[in-house]
């Protein structure tokens, strides 16, 4: 009986092994993957960690995508690099793609406020979702 359990206990951990590897993948770009092309699947989640300050009034934005194709994931996060009050860090914005299909995302560091003021930053990739 015991034996029994065993392998069922062994079976089920085989299983969930099987179907976290077949669950949706992760990928996380950076600054310096700027003007790349990345390979998505449908349901992959996409995170952008750039550089960034908002207690300054910059925010990243996306600017440009088929939404359709890959769309916003939840609302940028922003960790500071220290504790001091005022201080940068890195801010992630979650994306996942939704259908296949290409697309550029382009993202751009800027005061919402500041109309027809060019962003302090961009960064901009090609989308591949298949």
């Amino acid at each position: 009986m015991i034996r029994i359990v065993r392998v069922l206990v062994a079976l089920a951990g085989i299983a969930a092994l099987v179907a976290c590897g077949a669950a949706a993948g992760s990928t996380r770009l950076s600054e310096q993957d700027a003007g790349k092309t990345v390979q998505l699947r449908a349901g992959d989640k996409l995170s952008i960690v750039l550089d960034g300050n908002p207690t300054t009034g910059y925010q990243w934005e996306q600017d440009a995508g088929d939404l359709a194709i890959l769309k916003p994931a939840g609302e940028p996060a922003f960790n500071a690099d220290s504790s001091a009050l005022g201080s940068g860090g890195k801010v992630t914005v979650p994306f996942q793609a939704a259908a296949p299909g290409q697309t550029t995302l382009k993202l751009i560091y800027h005061r919402a406020f500041e109309k027809d003021v060019p962003p302090a930053k961009t960064f901009e990739v090609s989308v591949v979702v298949q």
